[in-house]
């Protein structure tokens, strides 16, 4: 089988002069290939693209109930499309990656197929919401290797499609995630929410998100007309959250804070833990 422009597909950015009359391939092979490709965006009424080799995201995003996020990266192949479903193979890249599987993520990289009929396929992860991400970013970064169905031709290749644009050079064969949960304290908590939360900590906001159905886009309008997030309702809020960490304690099953210590809120909200001392 003969491939033409097969560079074309993947957007390294090279392509055979329009202007030559000759049949001219650039690329010739039996070998079915793949490749990571995420499209980042697409120029409204043209065929331009872009592409990235990794993905970010915050469980700061997510509603605070949520215990983990399905990300995933997409492959493409090169070739023909096959009529019969074609394992290709993935690993995890121990080196470039500070992600730790059954406790930040879990993936079945035995069980990846392009389906029958399919050009592309996609590997999903489970990211877990750990209590470490308040503090830090954790990174998976995941390998395509060549199988006796797949040959990984292109390490690199350009971030775009688009010939008169430089681009940048990412990666074919390897794709990257970043997971965190980082949050900045509120302006209203600082100014009004002490009163009735006690000191502003991460571990604490997500438990008062999480009691009291809020999220962060509602405290970046707090106070405003229509909000969910008023000085007026704060009584009503802590004392949401202080019957669920009593319920907690009850239970054997403090929440801790950041420093280790027994979540509590102001004092006029203060929660019992009495029976652990």
């Amino acid at each position: 089988m003969k491939w033409k422009n097969i560079l074309l597909i993947v957007g390294l950015g090279f392509v055979a002069s329009a202007c030559e009359k000759q049949d001219s391939s650039i690329f010739t092979t039996d070998d079915a290939g793949i490749y990571f490709q995420m499209v980042t965006m697409s120029i409204y009424g043209t065929t331009t693209e872009y592409y990235t080799d990794s993905l970010s995201s915050s469980f700061a995003s997510v509603r605070a109930s949520a215990k983990s996020a399905v990300l995933a990266a997409t492959v493409r192949t090169m070739g023909k499309v096959a009529d019969y479903d074609r394992p290709f193979k993935v690993v995890v890249d121990k080196e470039g990656s500070t992600a730790v599987e059954g406790e930040h993520y879990e993936i079945d990289l035995d069980t990846l197929v392009v389906r029958a009929g399919e050009s592309s396929a996609r590997v999903r992860v489970r990211f877990f919401r750990t209590a470490d991400l308040m503090k830090r970013t954790i990174r998976l970064v995941l390998r395509l290797e060549d199988n006796e169905y797949f040959k990984c031709y292109f390490p690199e290749y350009k971030n775009t499609n688009a010939y008169s644009s430089t681009g940048v050079m990412i990666h074919g064969n390897l794709f990257a995630f970043s997971v965190s949960e980082m949050y900045t304290e509120p302006g209203y908590w600082t100014d009004f929410g002490t009163e009735f939360f006690g000191n502003w900590t991460p571990e604490k906001y997500v438990v008062v998100n999480s009691v009291c159905g809020l999220t962060p886009t509602d405290w970046s309008g707090a106070g405003y007309a229509g909000a969910k997030v008023q000085y007026g309702r704060f009584n009503f809020f802590a004392l949401a959250v202080q019957k669920y960490l009593q319920e907690q304690a009850d239970a054997g099953t403090p929440e801790l804070d950041s420093d280790g210590e027994y979540m509590q809120l102001d004092p006029s909200y203060s929660v019992d833990y009495s029976r652990y001392e």
